[in-house]
């Protein structure tokens, strides 16, 4: 598929990867597998990346999240505010159990706009 660049960090038994694909003013980051300390400097690039990419709203699809450590919440919320900063809009799409009980005890659908899927992300933008 044109338009999607795919990262990986691996270490031992941890695994994200993260596809991206463009879709008119928005970035989706398909992320799958585990977001821990360990991927924190390729979660941190990813950012940056979207941060320059010209999007003007950026979706992090975590249906394929599988867990998250202390450090991913941090990042998570790093993003958000290094995001705002730049006035884009961030948006976190389909966590599945346990990373949805997780985000919810964090509080973070207040902070960061939660969806069920990409496609109520998109329609909370237009």
């Amino acid at each position: 598929m044109p338009g999607i660049a795919e990262n990986e960090v691996r270490n031992e038994d941890v695994l994200m990867h993260v596809a991206e694909r463009l879709q008119e003013d928005t970035l989706v980051l398909m992320i799958s597998g585990r977001i821990t300390f360990y991927s924190r400097k390729v979660f941190q690039a990813i950012v940056n990346s979207a941060r320059h990419s010209g999007a003007k709203h950026i979706i992090f699809n975590i249906q394929g999240v599988t867990f998250m450590d202390s450090t991913a919440l941090g990042g998570l919320a790093l993003a958000y505010l290094n995001l705002k900063e730049s006035d884009l809009v961030m948006s976190l799409v389909g966590p599945q159990q346990p990373i949805k009980i997780l985000l919810d005890e964090a509080n973070f659908p207040s902070l960061i706009p939660t969806f069920p899927s990409e496609e109520s992300a998109f329609q909370s933008i237009q």
